[in-house]
């Protein structure tokens, strides 16, 4: 596997950040304590509510002069503050540190953040290395993690705040077992760049642009060709589940690799994936409700400065370092 590129980055002077404080059964809040306490770099810090304008915070953040933004909260908010600052800088985005104190927090899995808050913000607020990473472009939001329809959408329209807090990402697991009860295959139709359109019957869709590492309800799906930076955009189809699939799905899960390889088509494309269905279906996007069919999603490749540490490692590693901190 080839080695993704990193450029080295130097301690921000300034950092806007903005954290979710009802992230992660309220880890969130935590950071907000030890933010208080800063004295450098300088820390301007915005606390995110219900409707949160994340476009005005770092428009205001640009015009007082900061150099990084810092995120906290899980990959929703990641994905809104993304959003946020596509809209106010374009192709020109600052660098972003991830402290990942939501209910998933993947993404911070593949690129090997650290899930620990005092180790993240060490990292958040000093220096590191800039790993760019692609994204995908659906309405006017950036998908860092996964854009969905089937049974997972289900889930992600049915979890609460509440639910999250109590349970964390069981809860997402939970309502997605309540769904997948009541799924019935589908069939999809994928156009790749504008092809005609590909029919795949399964229980769920979904197209992401980085991939590496990523859940489907709790089970990991890990799937070592696809990479954050590869400059790709891919769909996945989940094939219906029959008890043997589903028993091999589980075991393979215990045994650290997730659904087994046949349990997922995949299909890449270099600017646009299209997915969508004769009736329309709930779709939700890196964990929050979205809409419905038809998802219309274009790369944006190398998008995102993320910081990570400067020895960071790569696909297994990262995610055992991960997994091994989640359990703890």
């Amino acid at each position: 596997m080839a080695e993704f590129e990193l450029t080295p980055v130097d301690e921000p002077r300034h950092v806007l950040a903005i954290v979710n404080p009802a992230s992660g059964s309220k880890r969130g809040a935590t950071v907000i304590q030890r933010l208080q306490s800063i004295t450098r770099p300088r820390v301007t810090l915005r606390m995110t509510t219900p409707d949160f304008d994340f476009a005005e915070a770092i428009r205001a953040g640009i015009a007082d002069g900061v150099d990084r933004i810092l995120v906290a909260g899980g990959d929703g908010t990641l994905m809104e503050v993304v959003s946020g600052a596509r809209r106010v800088l374009g192709d020109r985005l600052l660098p972003f540190s991830w402290v990942p104190v939501g209910t998933g927090n993947v993404v911070s899995g593949f690129l090997g953040l650290p899930h620990r808050v005092e180790p993240a913000l060490k990292l958040a607020l000093g220096p590191g290395a800039i790993r760019r990473i692609d994204l995908a472009k659906v309405g006017e939001r950036c998908s860092v993690l996964r854009v969905s329809t089937g049974f997972e959408a289900e889930a992600a329209h049915n979890v609460t705040r509440e639910d999250k807090d109590r349970l964390g990402i069981l809860a997402y697991g939970i309502s997605g077992l309540r769904s997948l009860r009541q799924t019935r295959p589908i069939e999809y139709m994928i156009s790749l760049d504008g092809q005609p359109p590909i029919l795949v019957e399964g229980i769920m869709a979904f197209v992401t642009a980085t991939g590496a590492l990523t859940w489907i309800n709790s089970l990991s799906v890990i799937n070592a060709a696809i990479q954050p930076d590869d400059g790709l955009l891919y769909a996945g189809v989940l094939r219906t589940l029959n008890p043997g699939r589903l028993l091999n799905s589980f075991t393979n899960l215990f045994a650290g690799s997730g659904f087994p390889p046949e349990s997922i088509i995949y299909f890449s494309a270099r600017k646009r994936i299209v997915v969508d269905c004769k009736t329309p279906q709930p779709t939700q996007i890196d964990g929050d409700p979205l809409g419905t069919t038809p998802i219309i999603a274009d790369l944006l490749p190398r998008a995102l400065p993320i910081v990570v540490a400067r020895d960071s490692k790569q696909g297994a590693a990262a995610y055992l370092d991960w997994l091994s901190q989640v359990r703890e």
